[in-house]
C-alpha cells in the first residue's frame, strides 16, 4: 500500500498554512514544545470518543496499535465493510489517493454504511465542518456508500446526577447536508496541499492571524523568531470550566 501523503489532522493544518504544513513533514524538528494544556486536551478527546462507543455497542476496534499499523488495518477494515461480519466498526480505517482517515464510529445499515465522528465540544465549529467534509470524500471515493455523516458532542444543557445517560449526555447532528457542497473544496485543497509538499522549501508565508486561527500553530516560534517576542500572539487557554465537566464524565462512565 502507498504511503499516505496527508490524513485529516494534517489536511486541516494544511487548510490553516501551507507552511506549517510543509514544515510539519519536512522539518519536524522545528516544532514548539506542547503545552501541558494541549497535551490534555488530546487525551481528553480520545478518552471521549471511546466513552461515545457505547453509544453502538458490539462493534470491533479496529484502531492501530502504533502508526506503522495503519495498512493492515484499512485491509481489515475494508474486509469488515464487504462482509458485514460486525454491525459497527470503531477507527474504521480508509485510504484513497495518498488520503488517510480513521472514523470514530462506522455503523452498518443494511444496504449502507453511517458515519460518526465525536468531538469534545458543546458545538459544531467550521473546522469540524472541514473534517467531516474530507473524511466523507475518503471514504466515499473508496468506494464505501455513506447514507448519512454525524457529529457527536456534549450536550451543555444536560445535567446528570450518578452516572450519565449516554444518550442525554451525546447530541448526534447530522452534517451530511454541509459538507457535501463542500466536497469540491476538499478536491482542489487536496491538490494544493500536496503540491506544498513537494515544495523544496517551505512556502514564504508570512506570520499573521493564521498562526492563532482556528488552532494556535505548533511552528509560531520558528516562524516568529525575526519578530520580538512582546509581538508574538498571546495563546490562551479557556474553557476550563467545560473541561472540568469532561473529566468529571470521563471519570464518572469510564471503565
Amino acid at each position: 500500500m502507498e504511503k499516505h501523503l496527508l490524513s485529516k489532522s494534517t489536511f486541516i493544518r494544511g487548510n490553516q498554512c501551507l507552511k506549517s504544513l510543509y514544515l510539519n513533514k519536512n522539518r519536524k524538528f522545528l516544532r514548539d514544545k506542547l503545552s501541558p494544556e494541549t497535551l490534555a486536551k488530546y487525551r481528553r478527546g480520545s478518552k471521549l470518543g471511546v466513552v461515545a462507543q457505547k453509544l453502538f455497542p458490539g462493534g470491533i476496534d479496529l484502531k492501530p496499535k502504533s502508526y506503522w499499523h495503519y495498512g493492515k488495518k484499512i485491509e481489515e477494515t475494508a474486509e469488515v465493510v464487504r462482509t458485514k461480519s460486525y454491525p459497527v466498526i470503531y477507527e474504521a480505517g480508509f485510504q484513497f489517493d495518498r488520503l488517510l482517515v480513521f472514523l470514530d464510529i462506522l455503523v452498518n445499515n443494511g444496504s449502507a454504511w453511517t458515519a460518526y465522528e465525536v468531538k469534545s465540544s458543546l458545538k459544531i465549529s467550521d473546522t469540524f465542518l472541514l473534517d467531516a467534509a474530507f473524511q466523507y470524500y475518503v471514504i466515499s471515493n473508496s468506494g464505501v456508500e455513506l447514507d448519512n455523516f454525524y457529529i457527536i458532542y456534549i450536550n451543555k444543557e444536560y445535567v446528570f446526577e450518578g452516572k450519565p445517560d449516554l444518550e442525554k449526555l451525546f447530541i448526534k447532528e447530522s452534517v451530511l447536508d454541509r459538507i457535501l457542497p463542500m466536497q469540491s473544496y476538499i478536491k482542489t485543497k487536496v491538490e494544493e496541499e500536496k503540491a506544498a509538499l513537494e515544495l523544496t522549501k517551505s512556502p514564504a508565508i508570512e506570520p499573521g492571524e493564521q498562526c492563532t486561527n482556528p488552532y494556535p500553530c505548533d511552528f509560531i516560534g520558528h516562524c516568529w523568531k525575526k519578530i520580538p517576542k512582546e509581538q508574538w500572539p498571546q495563546i490562551s487557554h479557556s474553557g476550563e470550566e467545560f473541561y472540568s465537566f469532561v473529566d468529571e464524565v470521563l471519570a464518572l462512565v469510564s471503565d
